[in-house]
């Protein structure tokens, strides 16, 4: 599993590739926290998961839910785009949903969720 972090246009964009497990996910989330303090000095967060293949289950999903309810002081006016397949794209919905107050959505081309969170 590989993790690569750019800045593009006021963007924080992730891209992840290889086998990528639930704990290199809350790892990931939690690294970004650290490294990039004002996170309020950005658009958003585009986390881009269509060259990896991600492996976690439902209980996975509430384990990040928490982490991330845990850290909206930092995240919630942020826009987070995420690029999956469409198998995964549910886990987005449905972590949006759990989480009300971040600004969450799931896109399937990269162009379209860099559209979103830079406008």
């Amino acid at each position: 599993m590989e993790i690569a972090i750019h800045e593009e246009n006021g963007v924080i964009v992730r891209q992840f590739s290889g086998e990528v497990q639930f704990d290199d996910i809350i790892e990931s989330w939690a690294k970004l926290l650290a490294n990039y303090p004002n996170l309020k000095a950005y658009k958003g967060i585009l986390t881009n998961y269509l060259d990896a293949k991600v492996k976690h289950n439902e209980r996975n999903l509430n384990v990040l839910v928490e982490f991330l309810q845990g850290n909206l002081d930092q995240l919630k006016d942020l826009k987070i785009a995420v690029v999956q397949d469409t198998p995964m794209i549910t886990n987005t919905i449905i972590l949006g949903q759990k989480v009300k107050a971040l600004q969450i959505k799931p896109f399937t081309t990269m162009d379209a969720a860099m559209a979103w969170v830079s406008h």
